[in-house]
């Protein structure tokens, strides 16, 4: 598994090619850093991978809301039942948008894209799977 928190070149390809009107599931498996680094050199405080996550998460909700997104559920996870232990993920979260095009003009906006730096800050890395949208109630 390859640990990153940006998608590859190929993978945004493969993401963009898709219909961009159907609606989608993002379904997001995250890994935080034990405590937050900030590219900028910033000092973080104190603060938690999760913590700086969180100040992050609270501009995504909104701007999700905004492109008519919504949470659908979330939870923190436990070792894995199946599969590599390490890859064990500290949290599981479902959003649900519109479209991919409803995705992408959320993380285009001014005020996403400034907040991006505490969730570089927050993550070791990450995994953000696209899923059928129309499998998730509205």
């Amino acid at each position: 598994m390859t640990r990153a928190i940006e998608p590859t070149e190929p993978q945004l390809e493969a993401f963009m090619k898709a219909d961009q009107t159907a609606p989608i599931g993002m379904l997001n498996l995250l890994k935080f850093r034990d405590k937050a680094e900030y590219k900028d050199g910033r000092d973080a405080g104190g603060l938690s991978g999760q913590d700086a996550y969180g100040l992050y998460g609270l501009v995504a909700m909104e701007k999700i809301k905004a492109v008519g997104g919504r949470f659908f559920w979330g939870s923190p996870s436990s070792a894995p039942l199946i599969g590599s232990e390490t890859d064990e993920w500290d949290m599981v979260a479902i959003i649900r948008y519109p479209s991919r095009k409803a995705f992408l003009e959320m993380i285009a906006m001014p005020d996403y894209q400034a907040a991006l730096a505490h969730r570089e800050a927050g993550l070791a890395w990450q995994a953000l799977i696209p899923c059928r949208g129309d499998a998730i109630p509205e």
